[in-house]
């Protein structure tokens, strides 16, 4: 047994030290940005009808977790862009919020975290404020938001 793990760790060094691999070389952080923004991988989940302040979100890699709650990435894009921006007190080049949530049905639960807002090319420009990921239990879904929507959307509709 020693002999077979010195003789694998001969064979990893030799081929890492010859620059032998095997597979292709590691895609470039900007090329899988770009790829998880695409358009084509997102699905539309809801809206809130609001012309003023409403939204309309869209989810990636809706996956159920060990525990039974699902977690997805949610992209909210503002119907009304100007609008959004000031309630949700954003940047004027603020085009979309990124969010990765996970909620729990049985419960009425649902965490939003690992909040970004991005601009309309796809850059990031920070984590948002406080007003995207509220920390209080009993702020976390209320009527018209988009936690409450993404609930909705998860929970009843699907």
């Amino acid at each position: 047994m020693r002999k077979i793990i010195v003789l694998l760790s001969f064979a990893f060094c030799f081929s890492s030290a010859f620059g032998q691999n095997s597979g292709a070389a590691p895609p470039k952080a900007e090329n899988v940005r770009s790829e998880f923004m695409n358009a084509k991988y997102w699905s539309k989940i809801g809206e809130q009808a609001d012309p003023m302040r409403g939204f309309t979100l869209y989810s990636r890699n809706l996956l159920p977790n060990p525990d039974g709650q699902i977690e997805l990435w949610v992209k909210v894009v503002p119907t009304n862009l100007e609008q959004f921006n000031k309630q949700y007190e954003l940047g004027t080049n603020a085009a979309y919020v990124l969010q990765y949530a996970t909620v729990d049905c049985g419960r009425n639960v649902l965490l939003l975290e690992r909040t970004a807002v991005y601009d309309a090319n796809n850059v990031r420009l920070g984590n948002g404020p406080a007003a995207l990921t509220p920390k209080s239990a009993r702020d976390r879904v209320k009527p018209g938001s988009i936690g409450a929507e993404v609930f909705h959307s998860i929970c009843i509709k699907l």
